[in-house]
């Protein structure tokens, strides 16, 4: 197993994602862990590894969702099974995004 880059953390109060690049739509889901560098998500959204996203993360103490675009690295299962767990790597381009999650993820454990 590859070590991680970065620390992932377990959020003390739910941080909730909405998945905007859905082609049915908006879906939803749960932060499991997170890190500067990605974060692991629980969705009954069927996501396919390689597939990036949009989303729209809300943390507990921010008054506006974060915007932060991700791809999809790994999936627990086919994406026919209820919610399966996948992990998330924010993308390369997001330095702006990545200081603003470093500051909630702060906050948030």
């Amino acid at each position: 197993m590859r070590e991680r880059a970065t620390t992932r953390f377990v959020p003390t109060r739910p941080v909730a994602v909405a998945i905007e690049s859905q082609p049915r739509g908006t879906a939803y889901g749960v932060i499991a862990d997170i890190s500067e560098g990605g974060a692991c998500l629980w969705t009954e959204a069927p996501l396919a590894v390689g597939q990036r996203l949009q989303l729209a993360l809300r943390f507990p103490l921010a008054p506006h969702p974060v915007a932060a675009e991700g791809r999809v690295v790994w999936a627990d299962g086919p994406p026919s099974v209820s919610s399966p767990r996948c992990g998330l790597q924010w993308a390369a381009d997001t330095l702006e995004v990545r200081a603003r999650l470093r500051q909630l993820i702060a906050a948030s454990v």
